[in-house]
């Protein structure tokens, strides 16, 4: 019961913020921006918590999380709307991999359980972002925003257009 609070307290949000995060080292990639990573509401209320490097990290402890840049004018060509938005689902399937792979020098069974736990969580947050669809409203605080994926096949759209 100890685990299971601590893996809903802990891990889950941990795991969106390096989500977030992802998302922020394709902005750095891509651009010389400023990213602003979210844990929690992307709002007035959720002040600057700290900066390292050129990633601002707005934290309110949730389960949900945003990542922008500091400049809202700026708008990214296609390629790099494209690494941006994969940075986050990138993030999430490492997690998942390395758990999956530190479970070989687990050997505690608590423990192991706890390492697929993150595995199984961090899979399912790829899934949920690569999927290209449009938030439902019971998705809250996601509602009408669209997944990563939608955004990387909007990237991959818009490339082929322009190709042309």
């Amino acid at each position: 019961m100890l685990l299971f609070i601590i893996f809903y307290i802990v891990v889950i949000p941990i795991s969106v913020l390096l989500h977030e995060v992802g998302h922020a080292f394709g902005l750095i990639f891509v651009s010389k921006e400023r990213p602003v990573v979210y844990l929690g509401p992307m709002d007035s209320s959720n002040k600057e918590n700290f900066r390292i490097g050129r990633v601002h990290f707005h934290i309110k402890w949730a389960f949900s999380g945003f990542c922008g840049f500091k400049n809202e004018n700026m708008t990214l060509t296609a390629p790099r709307q494209l690494l941006f938005s994969a940075g986050g689902p990138i993030a999430s399937l490492f997690i998942a991999v390395a758990a999956i792979g530190s479970t070989l020098f687990v050997h505690s069974s608590i423990s192991n359980h706890f390492v697929v736990g993150i595995a199984i969580w961090n899979s399912w947050m790829f899934l949920c972002t690569i999927i290209p669809i449009r938030y439902p409203a019971w998705w809250k605080p996601y509602n009408g925003r669209t997944s990563d994926g939608y955004r990387i096949l909007e990237s991959i759209k818009r490339m082929k257009t322009s190709a042309r």
